[in-house]
């Protein structure tokens, strides 16, 4: 089969171009690579990389098939979309619509999208389900939740099937340490990794659904691949089901830098942080027969040995 991904040269992205490449899939990536690297990509056979903004793509600039779009191309910031509100709505939501009309124009079946746990906004009632009130407090989340309902409205007309998988805390490889609004996971290997100390937004004892970026690309891949009936919508939480503490991360990654000495500094909570957030994963495993395969502790214990290996090249 032949497969789009949007920001496929991007964190997430790429993993699942490989993933799709490892399953005997051809992938068409498109990336303008604003903030992606080339060398993210493998060289492959089957790989070709259309360098052009999703909001530049034309149905004349694909000459094969396509079976279906992973849809990741975005600006994944919460904080960036309230700084840049105007250009985070160009990136997320009107790209959204022009990939919608990419598949009208050339007859695509289906449209895997990258969304957001930010969808739901605050939340107590844990785990969350896709049931739950989606209640974004971020210009970020309502682009998420806003690309699906426009997706949903389209897949019946133009013939298309629609999953919406709903990402927690993606971590892993490839992910930019140095930049504020990575996951704190890269932020904090990238501190032990320079022997620097750590700094900690509220106690520590506030708690994520951390998922590693392989399992993700797996998610991906059934989500493509999975018979749907044309028409049909789906949206899954794409998580591990289970809770780490920011304090608990920190013991782990103790044990891959046993030589890191340094302090953690206990600093107010940022405004719109949340306590804990935790995903009800029942529906991805009984509709996408997903099921994760690393642990938090597996994947950074892959994490460090990647950045220890990228170090000295």
């Amino acid at each position: 089969m032949h497969f789009i991904v949007t920001g496929g040269a991007g964190f997430i992205g790429s993993h699942v171009t490989e993933q799709l490449l490892i399953e005997g899939h051809t992938v068409t990536v498109v990336d303008n690579l604003t903030t992606r690297k080339l060398e993210n990509l493998p060289k492959h056979p089957r790989l070709r990389l259309l360098l052009k903004n999703i909001l530049d793509c034309q149905a004349e600039d694909f000459t094969e098939a396509i079976d279906g779009i992973a849809h990741l191309a975005a600006t994944p910031s919460v904080t960036e979309s309230w700084l840049q509100p105007l250009e985070a709505h160009h990136n997320n939501l009107s790209a959204m619509i022009a990939v919608l009309l990419l598949c009208k124009a050339l007859s695509i079946p289906r449209l895997v999208f990258a969304s957001s746990a930010a969808v739901y906004g605050n939340k107590t009632q844990l785990p969350i389900s896709e049931e739950q009130q989606t209640v974004p407090i971020s210009p970020y989340g309502l682009q998420k939740l806003v690309s699906e309902q426009y997706a949903n409205l389209f897949a019946e007309k133009i013939g298309l099937s629609f999953i919406a998988l709903r990402l927690f805390n993606v971590f892993g490889p490839r992910q930019v340490p140095n930049s504020p609004y990575s996951g704190v996971i890269s932020i904090f290997t990238s501190a032990m990794q320079k022997g620097l100390p750590i700094t900690i937004y509220g106690d520590g004892m506030q708690t994520r659904d951390f998922i590693y970026v392989k399992d993700v690309a797996v998610a991906f891949t059934k989500a493509l691949t999975t018979p749907l009936p044309v028409g049909s919508c789906l949206t899954c939480n794409v998580g591990t089901g289970k809770g780490t503490s920011l304090l608990e991360l920190v013991n782990i990654l103790k044990t891959c830098f046993s030589q890191w000495n340094s302090e953690i500094h206990f600093t107010t909570a940022r405004p719109g942080d949340i306590q804990h957030s935790l995903a009800d994963i029942s529906k991805v495993l009984s509709l996408l027969n997903f099921q994760p395969q690393w642990s938090v502790a597996s994947g950074i214990h892959f994490l460090v040995e990647f950045l220890q290996k990228k170090l000295y090249e």
